[in-house]
C-alpha cells in the first residue's frame, strides 16, 4: 500500500467535518438556528419543518437583524459577535457564538439566509449550495432573520441513510421547540410542519404557565414547586410527586443558566438528591432551572453544548438535596379516590384509572395537604398486622407501618450523619468473615464510607475481614448476612452516602416493625408521631407511600349513601 503525504484539507471538507460534530440530524439544526434567535434578542421566533426536517427547515425571527458585512462574516467559520478574548470564554451569558453553526449548516444541504437590521437600505439574501456560496443580493424583509435549509445531507448518502422516519425527526424537532420554550417562557414560539398544523406557545409571565401549554393544566396542579439558594448557586423548578413518574427520563428537563443541557454529571447529582423520596428505577416529571455564576459552568465540553462542566459539583448536589428535602413540608399523602360506581369491582377500576406507578403497581392520585399527618388524630386499630388506621376528621389514614419505620430509620441515619454523632456499636467478639478478594476490595473502597455510619471493619489476611463494630440498627441475627450482601453490592453502587443509608435501613425494618407484626397502640401511636415529623415522610426511601386517605364520602359511596 503506497503511502499518502499530510495535506491540508479543502474549507469545504472541513466544514462537512465540523457539521458532523454540530449536525447530528434536523433537530441540531433547529436547535442552533433557534439558539441564535434568541442571542439576537427575539421576542418572536417562527420554525417550520417539512417531512420531519428531512426536506426543509426554516427559523424566523424578529431580532436585531445583520447588516450584509456582518451577514458574510456569520457564515465564515470561527466567526462571532459573542466573544472577543480569551477571557470571554469563562463568562459566557449567550446560547452560542453567533455564526459558528451557520458554515456547519451551509455545508450539509441548500442554504438561504436572509436578515435586515433595520438600518440599512435593504435587507441581505445569501444563498449557499452545500458549502458554496453561490449569491449575494438584495432582498426585503422585516427586521429579523430568516434561516432555511433544504435537502439536509442531500450529497452526503452516508449521513443521510442514518436518518430515522418523519415522524420520528419530527418528534426531535418538536422537543427542541418544547425544551427552548421552557427556557424562555417570555418568548413567543411556533413550529409548523408540512401538513400546515402549528404548534403555538404564547410568551407568558412565568415558568408554571409555559409547563401548562406544554403539559396541560391538570399536570400543572400537581406538580410541587423545587426551591434552593446556596453560595451563587439557586435552584427553581417543578416536579412531580413521587406517587407520578415515568420508566424513562422523558419529562426530565435541565437548564443551567438558561441552556438545555442533557448531562450525565447533572442526572447523577438529581438522582442522588431524588434517592431518599422517589421510586428507584422510576423518573418523575421534572423541570428545573440551575443558575451558576458564569464562571462556575464551562459550556465548550461538548460541540453541541449538551454536555456542561460545572466546577462546584458538590454545591450543587447539595442545593439540589436540599430543594427536595424541603418538599417534605409541602408536599402531600395519597388520596384514594374511589370509582364512582361501586358496584365494579374498585381494585381493578383504580388499576385501571391510574397512569402513576411505582415499578408495575399502580398508584392513587395524589391531592395536596399540609402535612403527611395533621395533629389530632387518633390510632383505631391495625390491619392484618401491616397497616395501621386512623380517624384524621372525617378521613380514614392508612399507615403501612414497614414503609413508615423504614422512612424513619433512613432520616435517622442521614442525620446522624451529617452532624456526626456517634452510631457505632462496638462488638464484644470482632466478627471474622471470609469473602471474595473483589469484595473485600469493594468494603476497603468505601471503609470511609461505612465508617460514617458507623460499620468498622479490616483487612484479616487475604481473604478475610474483621468487623469491630456495626450500626446500632442492624439487629445482631442478621449482622452476618447484611456484611455479605453489602460486599456483593458495593461494587455496582455510587459512592453515595443515600445508598450505604437505603440498604442499613432496609435491613433495619426486616426484625423489627415489619409488615406481619402486631404493635401495641403505643408502639402504634409512636410510630405516628415519629412519622408526622419526618422529612419526606410522605414515602419510604424507595419513593412508596407510607400513608393512604380514603374520605368519608367515598366509603359512603361504596355503600350506596351517595
Amino acid at each position: 500500500m503506497s503511502r499518502s503525504s499530510v495535506k491540508i484539507l479543502q474549507e469545504s471538507l472541513i466544514n462537512v467535518i465540523a457539521a458532523g460534530e454540530v449536525i447530528e440530524r434536523p433537530s441540531a439544526v433547529v436547535k442552533e438556528l433557534v439558539e441564535n434567535a434568541l442571542d439576537a434578542g427575539s421576542s418572536r421566533i417562527t420554525v417550520t419543518v417539512e417531512d420531519g426536517g428531512r426536506r426543509h427547515i426554516n427559523v424566523s425571527d424578529d431580532g436585531t437583524g445583520m447588516s450584509e458585512q456582518d451577514a458574510l462574516l456569520a457564515i465564515e467559520r470561527h466567526a462571532t459577535s459573542k466573544i472577543s478574548a480569551m477571557e470571554d470564554l469563562n463568562d459566557i451569558k449567550t446560547m452560542g457564538f453567533r455564526g459558528e453553526a451557520l458554515p456547519s449548516i451551509a455545508s450539509v444541504g441548500q442554504f438561504v439566509l436572509k436578515t435586515w437590521d433595520g438600518f440599512s437600505d435593504s435587507g441581505t439574501c445569501i444563498r449557499i449550495n452545500n458549502g458554496t456560496l453561490s449569491r449575494v443580493e438584495p432582498c426585503g424583509r422585516p427586521r429579523g432573520t430568516s434561516v432555511s435549509l433544504s435537502s439536509i445531507f442531500g450529497t452526503l448518502p452516508a449521513r443521510k441513510k442514518y436518518m430515522k422516519s418523519r415522524d420520528t425527526e419530527m418528534s426531535w424537532c418538536l422537543r427542541t421547540v418544547e425544551e427552548t420554550a421552557l427556557t424562555r417562557p417570555d418568548i413567543h414560539f411556533e413550529i409548523t410542519d408540512d401538513s400546515g398544523t402549528a404548534l403555538v406557545y404564547p410568551a407568558v409571565t412565568g415558568m408554571k404557565e409555559r409547563i401548562a401549554a406544554l403539559w396541560g393544566a391538570d399536570e400543572v396542579h400537581r406538580l410541587l414547586e423545587l426551591r434552593s439558594e446556596k453560595e451563587g448557586i439557586r435552584i427553581e423548578g417543578f416536579i412531580s410527586p413521587p406517587g407520578d413518574t415515568y420508566t424513562r427520563r422523558s419529562r426530565h428537563h435541565v437548564m443551567v443558566n438558561g441552556r438545555t443541557v442533557r448531562d450525565p454529571g447533572i442526572n447523577r447529582v438529581i438522582s442522588s438528591a431524588l434517592s431518599m423520596s422517589y421510586p428507584h428505577g422510576r423518573y418523575p416529571a421534572l423541570v428545573l432551572s440551575i443558575f451558576l455564576p458564569p464562571g462556575g459552568v464551562d459550556v465548550n465540553v461538548h460541540p453541541s453544548k449538551k454536555e456542561v462542566r460545572i466546577e462546584q459539583i458538590n454545591l450543587l448536589s447539595s442545593a439540589l438535596k436540599e430543594a427536595v428535602k424541603n418538599l417534605g413540608t409541602r408536599t402531600s399523602v395519597t388520596r384514594y379516590a374511589f370509582p364512582r360506581t361501586p358496584q365494579l369491582d374498585v381494585y381493578q377500576r383504580a388499576a385501571d384509572s391510574t397512569t402513576a406507578s411505582v415499578g408495575n403497581l399502580p398508584l392513587p392520585s395524589v391531592d395536596n395537604l399540609s402535612l403527611p399527618i395533621e395533629e389530632g388524630e387518633r390510632v383505631i386499630g391495625q390491619y392484618q398486622g401491616t397497616y395501621i388506621l386512623l380517624q384524621s376528621g372525617s378521613d380514614l389514614l392508612i399507615v403501612d407501618q414497614h414503609a413508615a419505620h423504614e422512612r424513619i430509620v433512613f432520616n435517622n441515619l442521614m442525620s446522624s450523619r451529617m452532624e456526626n454523632r456517634s452510631m457505632s456499636q462496638p462488638l464484644m467478639v470482632p466478627m471474622v468473615m471470609e469473602l471474595a478478594s473483589s469484595e473485600i476490595k469493594s468494603l476497603l473502597g468505601k471503609v470511609d464510607l461505612l465508617e460514617s455510619f458507623g460499620l468498622e471493619l479490616e483487612e484479616f489476611g487475604g481473604s478475610e475481614v474483621r468487623v469491630t463494630s456495626t450500626p446500632p440498627e442492624i439487629p445482631s441475627e442478621l449482622l452476618h448476612t447484611f456484611i455479605r450482601t453489602l460486599a456483593s453490592d458495593l461494587g455496582e453502587m455510587e459512592d453515595l452516602p443515600e445508598e450505604i443509608a437505603l440498604l442499613i435501613s432496609r435491613w433495619a425494618c426486616k426484625s423489627s416493625i415489619t409488615a406481619g407484626r402486631r404493635l401495641t397502640e403505643e408502639e402504634m401511636a409512636t410510630l405516628v408521631d415519629d412519622l408526622r415529623h419526618a422529612e419526606a415522610g410522605f414515602a419510604c426511601p424507595h419513593g412508596r407511600p407510607t400513608i393512604v386517605a380514603i374520605a368519608l364520602e367515598d366509603i359512603e359511596k361504596l355503600f350506596g349513601r351517595r
